[in-house]
């Protein structure tokens, strides 16, 4: 009787209000079997010492915050590229014709002419093949450089992928196989760019992006590289990403202990978005220490869209693309650098049918 005096006492010192709501997982709601005589205190010691129960504990406290996934490493200022014209800029003339074989199955010709370099003009020839879990798309140039790419779903979490490109010049040829698992409030990623189970030579990295809150989430990379038998290079890079509404966001990333890339992207109304981006970079054993500034705007207007994007180093660029009908597309793009005194200009065309 005095034993289960004692034994209910020590179950009040423990107990607290919030143990009342949010209760702690015992030893048999962790699969283990409480032996008989197992009192009070063994278990509470037991709890203290097992990882797991603080393992089960931590994703108990996950379920209860239901935050979002974070998206991926690669994409978190992903309102940055599709504002800033870094990735969309192009010279001279092109033509992009994509037809349509089956609602899996497109084509794609695409010409340029006016190129800089020993090569004016270049012809690719693309095709695309796309299911509710795979996708394929490969492309060809006239200089014969193949590029081919794969995605698979496995399941509604993971995903395997797999990219390859077999150049003229040998040293441009790559293969870089990808893992990718999606959880309910973070998403994991493993790469391997060159493997070889011969001598250890390649480039792998891992990165895992957590959402901390509704609004914030951090990650990081590691990054290992071995260009040559005995020579390795590690490093590792950090990520925030804060979006207090959906109009917003700001972002930082490192990419190893050198640079720092910061950003900021605001959406204005329904039809304009702006950013600004700045990158910082800082290599004492080389001298080098410089700093890039750049702001771009998009504008969306009923029938066409206009991007326009400056920098600190006096360069101006700019991007109309005029949608004249269903399927058919006028892109228009300039670019002035002051410093340089250069001046570049593109005009080209996008059909779809």
């Amino acid at each position: 009787m005095a034993t289960q005096q004692q034994q209910q006492q020590h179950e009040q010192a423990f107990a607290s209000p919030a143990a009342t709501t949010l209760a702690a997982p015992s030893i048999s709601d962790m699969g283990f079997n409480k032996p008989n005589n197992f009192d009070f205190e063994e278990e509470f010691h037991y709890k203290f010492w097992n990882p797991l129960y603080y393992y089960k504990a931590l994703n108990q406290h996950r379920l209860r915050l239901n935050l979002p996934n974070p998206g991926q490493f690669e994409f978190l200022n992903k309102e940055i590229k599709t504002t800033m014209l870094t990735n969309l800029m192009f010279e001279g003339g092109r033509a992009d014709l994509a037809k349509i074989l089956s609602p899996n199955f497109q084509v794609m010709h695409s010409f340029q002419m006016g190129l800089p370099g020993g090569n004016p003009s270049a012809f690719e020839f693309a095709g695309v093949y796309a299911d509710e879990n795979s996708m394929m798309h490969g492309k060809m140039d006239t200089e014969m450089n193949l590029q081919a790419r794969l995605n698979h779903a496995v399941s509604k979490e993971l995903q395997l992928k797999a990219q390859a490109q077999v150049m003229t010049n040998d040293s441009q040829s790559m293969i870089q196989l990808e893992g990718e698992y999606t959880g309910s409030d973070f998403t994991a990623n493993v790469k391997a760019i060159n493997p070889s189970m011969v001598d250890g030579t390649g480039i792998y990295l891992g990165n895992y992006l957590q959402s901390i809150t509704p609004k914030l989430s951090i990650g990081a990379e590691l990054l290992y590289q071995c260009p040559m038998p005995k020579v390795q290079e590690t490093s590792i890079s950090f990520a925030m990403r804060y979006q207090p509404s959906a109009d917003r966001a700001w972002v930082a990333q490192t990419q190893g202990s050198n640079i720092l890339t910061t950003s900021y992207w605001r959406k204005v109304s329904e039809k304009c978005e702006a950013g600004a981006e700045l990158q910082m970079i800082n290599v004492p054993s080389q001298g080098r220490r410089e700093a890039s500034c750049s702001v771009g705007v998009k504008y969306d207007f009923a029938m066409s869209t206009f991007r326009a994007m400056a920098d600190n180093f006096g360069k101006v660029q700019m991007l109309l693309e005029e949608k004249i009908a269903p399927g058919f597309s006028f892109l228009l793009s300039g670019e002035l650098d002051h410093l340089k005194g250069e001046n570049k200009f593109g005009i080209g065309i996008n059909l779809e049918s």
